[in-house]
Order: C-alpha cells, then structure tokens, then sequence
C-alpha cells in the first residue's frame, strides 16, 4: 500500500483506522472512522463501492498495513490509493469529534433522537426507551435517512466504538450526530447512583 501526502486526498472515501477516543481526538473532515481490525465486518455497507479509499493510520506497523492490504484485496472490494499517517496531518485540518457524557445526556431536556446502532438481537443491556430509534450499524447506510434531521442525534452502542463508527458516518452525510461516551454501559453506572 502506498504511502501518501494531504496533497493526494481530492474526492476518496477517507477511513480513520484508529480507535474511538484517538479519532474522536481529531480527524481529518468527512472521514469515517472504521478501526482497522473490524474494516472487513464494518466497511461493505457503510462505504461507496465506485469510490477509492484511503486509511488514516496511527504509524506505519506492517502488520496493519498487510491486515488492510488482506482485507481489500479481492475483486469485489474497494480500490484503495494508500494510506496517510495522522502525524503527517497539519492539526488545522482535524476536527473533533463531538461527545457527551452518560450524566449529560440524561439530565438533556431537549428534543432529539437516541439512535442505538447495536444489533437488536444481541443487545444485552436494554437502552433509555426516551426518543430511541434503532438502526444497526449494518442498517444505517439503507436506513439513516429516515431520522429527523432537524433534531440532534445522540449516537450509542455497548461502549462507544460503534457509535463512533455511526456517528462519523452521519456526519458525512450532513447530519449532526454526537456519541454518548461509554454508550449503554456508562448510561447503566449513571442511572444506578
């Protein structure tokens, strides 16, 4: 996989490999963070097949690397232009990601939607009922533009990862999307003080 510069970014789908509080961090605009170990499980329904990737990555570990290389390396998979390191981003061309903790989002009194992207029928620990829509991560390219874009997304799941996941791709698509950090287990610790 090539090696490339912010100057070789121009219309490619940008995947952040890095793990949720890292990306959440600051990440290039319109970039979806897909951590690079669950690329292959994440990426198909969430990305445009017709265009070429390119993966942000923390530093240059081969292993990562070779892991992408393995995972795109079919022909029904993307076409991917290389990767970038973050290090070699200049921070004014990173944005944070918005978050909220479990105390402030359920003491919010305004009106939003509690988007839960865990696969309903693994989900162990139930989420707050209060505006909850749910739509699994594998769902939501088909099915997020049946959420209300006048109104505030909160975006959740078991701990956080997907939900960052979740929310980076509505952003992509113009929706404003914040994570609930820690997702349905700090919301769990929060409601039993």
């Amino acid at each position: 996989m090539k090696k490339l510069t912010i100057q070789d970014v121009q219309t490619q789908q940008i995947i952040d490999t890095r793990l949720q509080h890292d990306y959440q961090s600051g990440s290039i605009k319109g970039a979806i963070n897909i951590p690079y170990a669950k690329f292959k499980k994440v990426a198909p329904p969430l990305l445009d097949s017709q265009r070429p990737l390119i993966f942000i990555l923390e530093n240059e570990d081969k292993e990562v690397i070779q892991l992408l290389e393995q995972q795109t390396n079919n022909p029904s998979s993307h076409q991917v232009d290389g990767y970038l390191l973050v290090t070699e981003i200049p921070a004014e061309l990173l944005v944070k990601t918005e978050t909220i903790s479990a105390h402030d989002f359920l003491t919010n009194e305004t009106d939003y939607i509690l988007l839960d992207v865990r696969d309903q029928a693994s989900v162990t620990k139930p989420a707050p009922t209060k505006n909850l829509v749910a739509i699994s991560l594998n769902d939501l390219a088909n099915e997020y533009n049946q959420l209300d874009t006048k109104k505030e997304i909160f975006t959740l799941c078991g701990s956080g990862n997907s939900a960052t996941t979740a929310a980076s791709f509505l952003k992509n698509k113009g929706l404003k999307a914040t994570v609930i950090e820690g997702g349905v287990t700090a919301i769990q610790k929060e409601q039993e003080k």
